[in-house]
């Protein structure tokens, strides 16, 4: 009798193994889980397993995101696809060459909101198990603002009309080199900038002084000499 017990346990355990190797394990993925106002998005229903035949229906939040008709893809071939009604879309496939381990919606992102919900459900495959698939969430946010470039990027702190101030210098230029020459024209002597020079440059000595001392000195040296020729 104990074995009997025994052989039962054992052939319920088996059983339970076989069947828990049949059973295909999905899951749902985006191609990112934030995207900016007007870009794609992907999302994907993964299968553990290949399968020859596949069928579900895909809901999401037709207020933040709209489905892109005739986005549907996999490698098992042609999708029979339903998307009459806003935030469902039902799709279903065969072939009976070809296998597919999954299923690509692509989306694009309408409002902003914190997490859009994609959630697949009634999925069925080859062996006509039905077993429902988790959710994934997407945010959408506001693409990222371009910083304002300056009017003069390559010299910003040029003014508005560096013509008039070059102008002016040239006339103020011209204005001081007239009134050289007409001082010039009056015998004295000047600097560059016109005025008149009345001390040595750097020593401070008045140039009257410079002129006295020289007249000395020759008169001195004119006396000199006539006396050696005496």
């Amino acid at each position: 009798m104990k074995n009997k017990i025994i052989g039962i346990v054992i052939t319920l355990i088996i059983l339970v193994g076989m069947m828990a190797s049949q059973v295909m394990a999905a899951t749902l993925s985006a191609s990112s889980t934030e995207v900016n106002k007007g870009e794609q998005v992907t999302v994907t229903v993964n299968l553990d397993n290949s399968t020859q035949a596949v069928g579900l229906e895909l809901t999401y939040d037709a207020s933040k995101f709209e489905y892109v008709k005739g986005s549907v893809s996999s490698s098992i071939g042609d999708i029979t696809t339903n998307d009459t009604v806003a935030g469902k879309v039902s799709i279903s496939a065969a072939n009976a060459t070809k296998s597919t381990n999954s299923v690509t919606f692509t989306f694009i992102a309408k409002e902003n909101t914190e997490g859009a919900t994609f959630q697949a459900s009634g999925l069925v495959t080859e062996s006509g198990e039905t077993f429902s698939v988790d959710s994934v969430s997407v945010a959408v946010v506001e693409p990222a603002q371009e910083p304002t470039q300056p009017e003069n990027p390559e010299n910003p702190t040029q003014p508005e009309n560096p013509g008039q101030i070059g102008d002016e210098q040239q006339e103020g230029t011209t204005n001081n080199e007239q009134n050289a020459e007409e001082t010039n024209a009056n015998g004295a002597i000047v600097d560059e900038n016109g005025n008149v020079i009345t001390k040595l440059p750097q020593t401070g000595v008045s140039v009257y002084q410079v002129i006295a001392g020289v007249a000395v000195v020759a008169v001195i040296a004119l006396v000199v000499v006539r006396k050696i020729r005496k």
